[in-house]
């Protein structure tokens, strides 16, 4: 009995063959409007552009990323901007403010002055240094002049005593002993009261040395102080300035960033551009029915002679699976 079979075959529309396969000639493409030149078929272009796949081929598609120096992750990236490596040489020169010194310098003498205590009232050896040096002379003086005096007082006493005949007599020689008893006693009053002046003195010289040195160390602190505060502001001046140095420099890289990121997919897009246009005519194209073609193809029956090959063959092979040794 004869076997029939149906075959289904899809074909491109011979009107888009050329699209497909053969492309157009000039003068096809000037007479659909495409321009004046030759089109290869959409089947040969996307040969053309996907059968390249040799390390020399993609050397050749990158190669104007390479010209334009954006092939690299090095090349892509930008560089320090001339604010930045500026701030970072900053930084590095950055050193400690000099008035944080000169504050430590004011603070150290400030102790230097009062560091070993003041000037004691109690030291009778730093006492005498600001006492006058001629105190002495001046009581020295002063004795004299009550000697004398004293002298001057004796010499009446005894002419007059002569003059009433007591001299040397019992009460005249007590009334010189009363006075050389008072002017010893003078005397001694006199250097006291010259001694007490002398350290009374030196105390207010040590007291004002001690209030001058007082007020220089809490003088020297004060500047010491102002030093510091002065060192903090510089230094929240200079970082603020880097800061701002630094911000600049951001944006100034960011810029030359962004230029190369633009270039970048600029190129990209050119080497893309032609698998773009493939994939667009393709899918243009795609929509575009294809014909269907049904065939019939009919399998004839086996000859009568076939048949009886056939089943001679059948018969030999079961005699000798009935029949192994014969």
């Amino acid at each position: 009995m004869a076997t029939a079979t149906q075959v289904v075959t899809s074909a491109i529309p011979a009107g888009f063959e050329p699209f497909y396969k053969t492309g157009l000639t000039a003068a096809e493409a000037k007479a659909a409007g495409a321009g004046d030149k030759a089109i290869a078929g959409l089947i040969p272009q996307a040969f053309a552009l996907y059968g390249k796949g040799t390390p020399a081929d993609y050397q050749a598609m990158y190669a104007p990323l390479k010209a334009a120096g954006l092939y690299t992750g090095e090349q892509r990236t930008a560089p320090l901007s001339a604010a930045q490596q500026q701030l970072g040489q900053q930084i590095q020169q950055m050193g400690t403010p000099a008035q944080f010194q000169m504050g430590t310098g004011a603070l150290g003498s400030a102790y230097g002055t009062i560091g070993g205590g003041l000037p004691s009232l109690l030291d009778q050896g730093l006492m005498q240094q600001y006492m006058s040096p001629y105190t002495q002379g001046v009581i020295d003086v002063a004795k004299r002049e009550a000697i004398t005096d004293a002298q001057k007082t004796q010499l009446g006493a005894n002419l007059g005593a002569a003059r009433q005949g007591t001299y040397g007599g019992a009460r005249q020689l007590l009334a010189q002993t009363e006075r050389e008893r008072a002017l010893g006693q003078q005397l001694g009053d006199i250097q006291a009261r010259g001694l007490q002046a002398a350290f009374e003195a030196g105390q207010k010289g040590l007291e004002a040395e001690r209030t001058a040195q007082l007020q220089r160390a809490q003088t020297l602190g004060t500047i010491g102080q102002q030093f510091g505060q002065l060192g903090v502001a510089q230094q929240a001046a200079d970082i603020d300035r880097l800061k701002t140095l630094g911000a600049y420099g951001d944006l100034e890289r960011a810029i030359a960033q962004q230029q190369k990121d633009i270039n970048y997919q600029n190129l990209m897009q050119q080497i893309v551009f032609p698998e773009e246009q493939i994939n667009k005519l393709s899918g243009f194209i795609r929509g575009i029915p294809m014909t269907d073609k049904t065939t019939t193809e009919t399998t004839p029956p086996p000859s009568f002679a076939s048949q009886l090959a056939g089943l001679g063959l059948s018969g030999l092979g079961i005699y000798q699976m009935l029949n192994p040794k014969g």
